[in-house]
């Protein structure tokens, strides 16, 4: 598919009833709210056997795990006076003191990191969510994901009397885990799911287990590993790899997996077996490229995309050069490919967050240009070809390209590793509204006039499906395709 087919491709989603428009069943209404969100990720380890040590384990699984979220950080886990949990807002490492590492004596301990696509950014919606009745014992419980039915169970519960703490949706799933408790924790995540529809991996431990589930169609990953003795789920196998742990299996969309007392339980529900539909964009964009995600390796994927970007591509470039660092697995594809050099030749300023995720539009501006500085002598004169993983707003693009000009550049010609994003995600990630996606532009010769690029080349979506070597029936690629 080249460019002119994948823009009548565009026009053909924009045109149908899911193309473009925008949903408003979730809890808050984010249509007023430009800021493109990210995910949030989850780190539990159960039955560690040295309790003075889990918390720094959880605290190093959940730096593994930063890039899904920057917004808070919390952990949940029996003490003194039962369940309970710590957490602020702000970066791991800011949130966990040592001193409240070494204070902490548990053996089973359960994470979360976040970013909202369901909730406001406030202390209140910082996870692990704790509920706990009359005789302090509780539930804790981590959520990745985003309810779609969120709206009318939190007006259905509130009728029947549920009062609410906090604007995020995973209250509304804690809420029902806590109503059925007393059926067991299993049981009551069974009765849970039948109710919330939407795309939820997630934790939740109680004084004797940890139970993790997955939505029927996986569309967020959650893996299972072992450390020693210990259980560990998390988000991503990276965060296994950083603490020593290794990997046992995912937990299955639509699973039910426990382990406590009795030792490790799966438990198929009626909805296991749905249709999959694992998330395409992790291995575009969310992920780590060291991550394994439903036996494909992210790195692998992303340069396998941009090795197939070199039969797009107008012109034969002098040099490659990726996007630091979003861009680097598939530029490598891409200067393989055509057999040219790949150049590291935009430093990044790694103190700086992720722009995708800053708060607002004037701040990603200004933090895309501290965070980026090229090095003019190597291109000065040259044709770049500079390959990014996704475009969205641009706003990255836009100055990247500015500064490679500044620098210059001869010619600078966009590559991006994935099929243009033309809509929203409803299902766990807070893409700007469809009127805000760079790539709804009236065509791609002026987009890229706007963002200032000799020309801009985007993947096709047999592209990703060829990378993964899988059918695209597998994947939610709605972001894409405009299919829900």
């Amino acid at each position: 598919m080249n460019n002119k087919d994948v823009q009548n491709w565009i026009a053909s989603k924009k045109n149908s009833p899911t193309g473009t428009s925008g949903r408003k069943d979730l809890l808050n209404d984010h249509s007023s709210d430009l800021r493109p969100r990210e995910k949030c990720g989850i780190f539990a380890v159960y039955n560690y056997p040295n309790p003075e040590k889990t918390a720094v384990i959880t605290y190093l699984g959940l730096l593994a795990l930063q890039h899904r979220g920057q917004e808070s950080a919390g952990i949940a886990f029996n003490g003194a006076a039962g369940l309970q949990c710590y957490k602020g807002m702000g970066l791991v490492d800011n949130v966990f003191s040592r001193s409240v590492l070494d204070s902490i004596r548990a053996s089973t301990i359960l994470g979360h990191i976040r970013y909202s696509t369901t909730g406001s950014s406030e202390a209140v919606n910082a996870q692990p969510l704790l509920a706990r009745s009359f005789d302090k014992k509780g539930i804790a419980l981590a959520h990745n994901g985003n309810l779609t039915n969120t709206r009318r169970l939190h007006n259905e519960q509130m009728q029947e009397g549920q009062i609410f703490h906090t604007t995020s949706d995973t209250e509304i799933l804690l809420s029902y885990l806590f109503r059925f408790r007393r059926e067991g924790l299993v049981r009551a995540v069974e009765k849970a799911i039948g109710i919330v529809r939407g795309a939820y991996a997630a934790v939740a431990i109680d004084e004797e287990q940890v139970v993790a589930f997955r939505d029927p169609g996986g569309y967020r990953p959650l893996v299972i590993g072992r450390l020693g003795e210990a259980y560990i789920f998390a988000s991503e196998t990276a965060a296994l790899d950083t603490v020593g742990a290794s990997f046992l299996r995912e937990v299955e969309p639509g699973e039910i997996v426990s382990v406590g007392p009795g030792g490790f339980k799966s438990y198929r529900t009626s909805q296991q077996g749905s249709k999959p539909s694992l998330c395409i964009f992790e291995y575009v964009y969310f992920a780590r490229p060291d991550s394994v995600i439903d036996g494909q390796s992210v790195h692998m994927v992303r340069k396998a995309v941009g090795s197939l970007l070199a039969g797009r591509i107008p012109v034969l470039p002098d040099m490659v050069i990726p996007s630091p660092d979003s861009g680097v697995s598939a530029a490598m594809g891409l200067a393989e490919a055509l057999n040219l050099p790949l150049e590291w030749a935009v430093h990044r300023n790694p103190y700086l967050g992720r722009t995708f995720i800053a708060p607002t539009q004037d701040e990603r501006e200004l933090a895309v240009r501290l965070k980026f500085n090229p090095i003019t002598g190597l291109i000065a004169g040259k044709k770049i070809a500079i390959v990014d993983d996704s475009l969205v707003r641009g706003t990255t693009a836009r100055i990247l390209t500015s500064l490679l000009r500044k620098s210059g550049a001869a010619e600078v010609h966009l590559c991006i590793a994935s099929p243009p994003y033309t809509n929203p995600c409803y299902y766990g990630i807070d893409i700007p509204v469809a009127e805000e996606l760079a790539a709804l532009d009236s065509g791609f010769d002026r987009l890229a006039e706007t963002i200032g690029a000799s020309s801009l080349t985007f993947s096709a979506p047999e592209d990703l499906y060829s990378a993964l070597g899988k059918d695209q029936s597998r994947y939610c690629t709605a972001c894409f395709s405009g299919d829900y």
